[in-house]
């Protein structure tokens, strides 16, 4: 896409940590951000305060998922883009997680991308150029981690899906993207389940800037994979 100015795009999982570093990327790059979210409650007041429609769905159901893009198509006019941030996140050994953490983790990763990407495709296929960007994650970048077998073959399964996604689109205008956190973002669930130095946490606003580099990157090539690593730790002086 040459520029985001006046472009409307559709931000899943827009009540997230993540999500709100995205949308002010986008309104930063003058695009016209519509926040999709299961829970009306964590997107309602951030739609309130940045000025922008919101829409309450369920994409685990392609119904809804279908209900949710007409609605923008309605009210907003034409879909320019779709920015999938839609994931919980499941630790633990496969001897210790219930099995019921399978559903839930390739439900919100893989179910929602794959409902809400089969809904908007026709909508982007009519623009004269589009944009659709998921995040993966450091274990579906590398193949795995011990202790996060489930949430790395998710995120695996989300990456491989938008890679095969960008090959069915060849010869169209649509662009996709994935972004690679490789490390832990700067959340506060991060900062207060992990151990790790918060001087060397993922800032959120380097994935929102990394999916308006995507988005606009030049004909001349094209970002289908950006892997975003933590900080530097800095060095201490003696």
């Amino acid at each position: 896409m040459k520029t985001l100015r006046d472009k409307a795009i559709i931000i899943t999982g827009a009540g997230g940590a993540i999500a709100g570093a995205v949308e002010e990327a986008l309104m930063s790059a003058g695009a016209r951000p519509i926040l999709v979210d299961r829970d009306r409650i964590r997107i309602q007041g951030r739609a309130s305060s940045y000025d922008t429609p919101f829409i309450e769905a369920d994409l685990t159901r392609f119904a809804e998922a279908q209900a949710m893009v007409e609605r923008v198509r309605v009210e907003a006019g034409p879909i320019d883009g779709l920015i999938h941030l839609i994931g919980d996140v499941v630790t633990g050994r496969v001897l210790d997680l219930d099995p019921e953490a399978y559903a839930r983790v390739f439900d919100t990763n893989v179910r929602t991308l794959y409902h809400t990407a089969k809904a908007v495709l026709p909508a982007l296929l009519e623009r004269e150029e589009a944009f659709l960007g998921g995040i993966a994650s450091r274990e579906g970048f590398l193949g795995g981690a011990a202790g996060s077998s489930l949430f790395a073959a998710a995120k695996s399964a989300v990456a491989t899906f938008l890679r095969s996604l960008d090959l069915e689109l060849e010869g169209s205008t649509v662009g996709v993207s994935i972004i690679f956190p490789m490390g832990p973002v700067d959340t506060m669930t991060n900062r207060r389940s992990t151990h790790t130095d918060p001087d060397t946490l993922i800032d959120t606003a380097s994935l929102g800037e990394a999916f308006v580099i995507a988005a606009t990157a030049g004909r001349g090539g094209r970002l289908l994979e950006i892997p975003i690593y933590p900080p530097r730790r800095p060095r201490k002086t003696l």
